[in-house]
C-alpha cells in the first residue's frame, strides 16, 4: 500500500507548479508568519470559553520580522503544537487529528511577453491564470488521486475568502491592487480509510496601473479518521474564521513598508537630481530618452487598456459575474445567477432565489439595512 500523506503530496504538488525552484512553505507563507503556541493567555482562553466553547485555548501566529504576534485564533486544548517534523504537521491530537503546516503558492501574469521575461529572470513564477474550478480539476484531483486518494466531495467557503480579502485590504500596498478571493473545501479518502480535508484559498490581484497580475492559492490540510473527521473539519474551519488580528501589527508592517517605498522613491528623485546635474549636454540626450520612453510607454497603454478591458470580461466569465445596479445608480458586479440580490452599506450582498425573503425582517440579518439590486446591462 502507497504511504498517503495528504500534505506531502500537496508539498510535491506546489514544486511541481513552481519551475523546479527550492521554495519555503512556512505556514501562512503569504505574510511571512512563523507561530508559536503560548499557553500562559489565560485573559484569552476566559474570553473563549464565555462564548460557550469549552475546551479551547488561543494559538498565537508569530512575525518573525517583527518579533509580534500577527494574531490568535482559537483551537482544541488536546491539539499538541509539534516541533519541526518531516511530514510538516503543526498540531496533532491523541485522537488521531493531524492539521498540517500551510503551504503557498504565487504566480505572475502579464499580457506583456517583456513584463513575463523579466518577471522569470528575477526568480518569480510565471504563468497563465486558471480558475479556482480549473485548479482543482486540472492539477489537485488527478495529483492526489494517482497517488491513491479518493475524492469525495467539495463545497464553498465564502466566509473565508471575505476574510482573506478583508485582511488584505489592511496591508499597505505600494503599487494600487484590484482584489478577488474564492474558498473551497475538497475531502478525499487516502488508502488508509482515513478522510482529509484541503481547504483550498484562492485569489487575484490585478495592477491596472502597470498592468499585469498576480494569482495564486494558500493550502490548509487535515487529516483525521472517520470517527473524528466531521468534529475535526468543523473545528478547523471555525480556528480559521475567527482568526483575531492584532492591530498594533497591522500598524508596524504598514509603516514600515510605507518608509520603504518612501526611501525607494527619495532614492530614485536623488538619481534623477544627479542626472541633471552633469550638464546641458547631457540633460538634452537624456530628456530626448526619456521622450523616446514616454511614446513607448504610451503606445504600450493604449494596447494594455484594450486589453484589460477583454481581461476584466474574461475574469467575469471565471467566476459568472454580472452588473448589479442600487437605487441610486451605482454598478457592482455580484456572483452567480440567483433572482434576488439585497446590499447593505459595507457592500456585502446576499443573493437567493427565494422572492419571498427579505433581510430587513429576518431577524438574523436586519442588523444592517439592505436595499434590493436590479440587473443592468451597463458596466462594459
Amino acid at each position: 500500500m502507497k504511504r498517503f500523506n495528504i500534505l506531502w503530496l500537496l508539498f510535491i504538488l506546489i514544486l511541481l507548479n513552481s519551475c523546479g525552484e527550492d521554495k519555503e512553505n512556512t505556514t501562512l507563507q503569504e505574510y511571512g508568519f512563523d507561530t508559536e503556541n503560548k499557553l500562559n493567555d489565560q485573559a484569552a482562553i476566559s474570553e473563549q470559553n464565555n462564548t460557550g466553547n469549552q475546551g479551547l485555548k488561543p494559538y498565537y501566529v508569530m512575525n518573525k520580522q517583527f518579533g509580534m504576534p500577527i494574531g490568535v485564533m482559537p483551537i482544541p486544548s488536546t491539539w499538541i503544537k509539534q516541533e519541526a517534523n518531516a511530514e510538516n504537521i503543526l498540531f496533532e491530537a491523541p485522537n488521531g487529528v493531524k492539521v498540517y503546516n500551510e503551504i503557498f503558492n504565487s504566480f505572475f501574469y502579464s499580457n506583456s511577453p517583456q513584463r513575463n521575461q523579466f518577471t522569470l529572470q528575477s526568480g518569480g513564477n510565471v504563468k497563465p491564470i486558471k480558475s479556482l474550478q480549473l485548479l482543482i480539476n486540472e492539477e489537485l484531483k488527478p495529483f492526489i488521486e494517482s497517488q491513491g486518494g479518493r475524492y469525495i466531495n467539495q463545497f464553498p467557503l465564502p466566509q473565508l475568502a471575505q476574510f482573506d480579502k478583508q485582511f488584505n485590504s489592511y496591508l499597505f500596498k505600494s503599487t494600487p491592487e484590484q482584489r478577488q478571493t474564492d474558498c473551497v473545501v475538497t475531502e478525499w479518502e487516502g488508502p488508509d480509510g482515513k478522510l482529509s480535508m484541503v481547504i483550498v484559498r484562492y485569489f487575484i490581484a490585478q495592477y491596472t496601473s502597470i498592468g499585469g497580475l498576480d494569482w495564486g492559492y494558500t493550502l490548509n490540510s487535515l487529516e483525521a479518521p472517520k470517527a473524528e473527521y466531521e468534529s475535526a473539519k468543523n473545528t478547523y474551519i471555525n480556528a480559521l474564521l475567527n482568526f483575531q488580528i492584532n492591530p498594533q501589527w497591522v500598524q508596524t508592517n504598514n509603516q514600515y513598508y510605507a518608509q520603504a517605498a518612501q526611501q525607494s522613491n527619495a532614492a530614485h528623485q536623488q538619481r534623477m537630481a544627479s542626472i541633471q546635474a552633469q550638464g546641458q549636454q547631457i540633460l538634452a540626450a537624456g530628456r530626448a530618452r526619456s521622450q523616446a520612453m514616454d511614446n513607448q510607454y504610451n503606445a504600450w497603454r493604449s494596447n494594455q487598456a484594450a486589453s484589460d478591458a477583454g481581461h476584466a470580461k474574461y475574469i467575469d466569465g471565471i467566476y459568472e459575474r454580472r452588473n448589479m445596479t442600487d437605487a441610486s445608480g451605482n454598478i457592482y458586479k455580484v456572483d452567480g445567477y440567483e433572482n434576488n440580490v439585497w446590499m447593505n452599506h459595507n457592500n456585502e450582498y446576499i443573493a437567493t432565489d427565494n422572492s419571498l425573503w427579505n433581510p430587513n425582517t429576518d431577524n438574523t440579518t436586519n442588523n444592517y439595512n439592505w436595499q434590493h439590486l436590479e440587473e443592468t446591462d451597463n458596466g462594459y
